[in-house]
This record gives structure tokens, sequence and C-alpha cells, in this order.
């Protein structure tokens, strides 16, 4: 080994490392960093907050990893260590270590689904630590209940809570709602409900999946709501996925809700530009496509809001550079994005989107952005949604804030619906496609 002290050593590595990221990110999570200790393996790193540990964890362990060991000439695990916290021990030789349980994650998980294939953004770094907290049995609050709409993270962070308190030994319960309610519809029609509850009194950790899937299953419910009692008075602890916030979800029994509002819940909030390119740089690398930075912003500055899309739209582009066999440029990469891309040919403004759709319709601005559920003015406020989201590059947060302040949940459901029915009913696509070509009139745009 090397005869330099470990923050000399340190220092060499950011010198390199300063060359592998980009500057903002350097100079946010590396400068204010030094080198602690290195033996037995192991190279120790002073961070100034438990965010630096979790952003460097997540998204920069492998390349420090790598660049100390080629400094050093033997491979070494990177620890990170909050300055001023208590000092991290060394690792122990073989002969000291203490002999571990073997544990197996149970079956429902899927294996790549863990803390440390989670991209950590700020629009999920209060979920991200929470499900930590209470995988590593540290957290205060019980239930922890997760939401946000579909593709933010919310199963990933389920599944990875799962995964490491199942290897701390932990007996761990991983189901969706969905079957919940088929388990139990079972144990009914076989007239042995009493055994349904069985694997729930042997669990110490219940990892439901959409929560909302019990909203109109009052009996299901009931089943839950006593599990739920029954682990919580034994300090079991249940963690909650749902689509939308607890408050704004029809269906659920009072007392349950109750129960749930005593944990905490959190939001994983839809991407911002920035999540989205720093999300783009881990996925590629994952496939290794270097993709020039170009390129990520180009994909990036589209409205995407959910990882699984923004995966999609990546997919798309490193696809379309394989088979033309070209560098990728801005416009080709756009060109692979399109049609399926959020962003077209055709932006309008959110003023001649609600305009057409109000004078198409027969209702009013007020109408559309009121309170009111009646059938006609409900279809309107739908398709006025689908254009912003689809046609409009607004993001569902903008969209939900132009038609009245409602929920970005809301908007999510009401672009599916339309995407749904101008596939499958005349009738929609008839009123979509006559709306669009309103609008590409230059009076209309």
């Amino acid at each position: 080994m090397p005869d330099r002290t470990p923050q000399a050593l340190w220092e060499a590595a950011l010198g390199q490392l300063e060359l592998q990221v980009t500057r903002p990110n350097f100079d946010t999570w590396l400068r204010d960093t030094v080198g602690i200790r290195v033996d037995e393996g192991q190279f120790v790193v002073g961070v100034p907050s438990d965010f630096a540990v979790e952003w460097l964890r997540s998204r920069m362990n492998v390349v420090i990893g790598k660049t100390v060991s080629q400094l050093l000439g033997d491979p070494v695990s990177i620890q990170f260590q909050v300055l001023g916290a208590p000092e991290i021990p060394a690792a122990p030789a073989d002969s000291d270590r203490a002999p571990t349980r073997a544990t197996r994650p149970p079956a429902d998980l899927d294996a790549h689904l863990t803390f440390e294939s989670f991209t950590v953004t700020e629009g999920n770094r209060l979920a991200y630590r929470a499900a930590t907290k209470i995988a590593e049995c540290e957290a205060t609050y019980n239930p922890l209940v997760l939401y946000g709409a579909p593709g933010l993270g919310k199963t990933h962070l389920l599944h990875a809570i799962g995964h490491r308190a199942a290897k701390a030994g932990r007996r761990v319960l991983a189901l969706t709602a969905e079957t919940f309610v088929d388990r139990y519809g079972k144990a009914v029609r076989t007239g042995k409900p009493h055994t349904f509850r069985d694997p729930f009194r042997q669990c110490d950790l219940l990892l439901l999946d959409d929560l909302g899937f019990l909203a109109t299953r009052s009996a299901s419910q009931d089943q839950f709501f006593h599990i739920f009692n029954s682990l919580h008075s034994s300090g079991g602890l249940v963690v909650l996925t749902v689509d939308a916030n607890l408050d704004a979800l029809p269906g659920l029994s009072e007392r349950l809700l109750s129960r749930l509002r005593a944990g905490l819940a959190l939001e994983l909030e839809a991407l911002s530009a920035e999540d989205r390119r720093i999300i783009l740089v881990g996925k590629a690398a994952k496939l290794d496509k270097a993709l020039p930075q170009t390129i990520i912003d180009v994909i990036a500055k589209q409205p995407y809001e959910t990882v699984r899309d923004l995966e999609g739209a990546l997919n798309r582009a490193t696809a379309f550079a394989d088979l033309s066999k070209n560098a990728l440029s801005p416009g080709a990469a756009l060109k692979a994005l399109y049609p399926l891309s959020p962003a077209s040919d055709l932006e309008l403004s959110p003023e001649a989107v609600l305009e057409a759709v109000c004078r198409q319709f027969t209702v009013s601005l007020s109408q559309i952005k009121g309170p009111s559920r009646a059938r006609d003015i409900t279809y309107a406020r739908h398709i006025a949604m689908y254009l912003l989201r689809q046609h409009g590059s607004r993001s569902l947060v903008e969209v939900g804030q132009l038609l009245g302040g409602r929920d970005h949940s809301t908007v999510l459901h009401a672009c599916r619906r339309i995407t749904k029915e101008h596939k499958a009913l005349p009738q929609t696509r008839a009123d979509v496609e006559q709306l669009i070509a309103t609008l590409k009139t230059p009076s209309a745009a």
C-alpha cells in the first residue's frame, strides 16, 4: 500500500473525480469532503451531511471506489461518514466476524428493486430517507405511507425496504392489495377465513402495495384494519403505497384512515428537469451507453414525470442511435422520441386550448375550472387536460393548477381516460382531432 496519508490520497482522487462529474455536482457533493482512514480494504470518506452520504452512496459509490482503488493499487470498499459523527470502525478480520444467520428475501420481492439501484432526487429524498429508517428499524413512525403518481418509485422503495429488512433477519411479508383481496376471497370460499390472518401474525414487517385497491372492498378492508391493529400493537411495522394522498382517496373507512394518519405519509413528487437529468445519467451508465450531455439535456427537457416514461425515452433514443449507426444529434433524438414523447410538433398555449375546448363543447371557462361533475362538463375538462398535457408540454401539476387547482393524480386519471378512449371510441377520437385541427389554424394558435 502506498505510503500516503488518507487526505493526500483523497485529494488525488478528487483531482480525478473532478474530471468525471459535472461542476455543480462536484461543488455540491465532493468539494467539502475529506479522507479519514484507509485500512483493511476500506477507505472512509468524511462528508458534511446525511444528505451527502445518501447522494454519494447511491450515485457515486462505484466511480469513487474504482478511482481510489486505482490510486492504491488494491481494491477497497468506500464508506461515507458524516464529519463529527462517531468513527466507522475498521472492517474486522475474518476470524473476528460474528456468524450471521442466512436469510432469504420473500419470493414476492423483485431482486432488482433495492436501495442501491434507487436514484435519489429532490422529489423523493424524504421518502427515501424514511424508507431506509424503517428498513433499519430506526423509525419512530408506523405506518409509513408512500404516495404519488404511478411510475415514480413507490414500489421500488417498498421492495428495497423488504430486501434490507430481510437481510437483517426480520420476517417480511410483501404483497399487493389485489393479492390480499384474492387470498381473503379464497379463504372465505374454502370455508377457512380464520386461517387467512396466520401469515400476518408471523411477520415483523408488512409491505402492502397499492392500498387504493381496497377502497371499494369493504370486507377485505375490514380484515386489513384488524391485521393492522394486531401488528401495530405487537410492535410490527407496516409500509403502504397508494397513488394519491389518503384524503383524496374515496372508499376507505374513517377508522382505517384514522389509523393511517397516525403514521407518516410522504409524497414522491413529479420529476423536475434536474431530476430527469440525474436519472438519465445514472440509467445511461447502467446501460453502458455513453450519451453526450447535449442528448441527455434534450431528453431531460421533455415533460416526462415518471421514471418509467423517462426510461422508455432513453431506450428509444439509444436504440435509434444503435440502429442508425451514427452519432445521435439533438434533432435525431427528438425524432426518436416523437410521437411517443409528450413533446410534439404542436405546441399550444393554455389560453388557446381552454378557449377552443369551451367553444367546441359549449361550456364556460368557469364551469370546467369549477367543481361541477356533470358528465358533459367533466368530459370537456378531461379533454382540456389531455391536450394541455400532450400538446401543451405542461406538467401534471401545471395542468391541475390551470383547471381549478386540481391534484396531479386527477389530471393523470383524466389523461389516461382520454388516451384510452381516443383509441377505442370514434367519438372521442373525432372530438380530439377536431380540436387539434382547430388549434393548428393561425387564428387559434
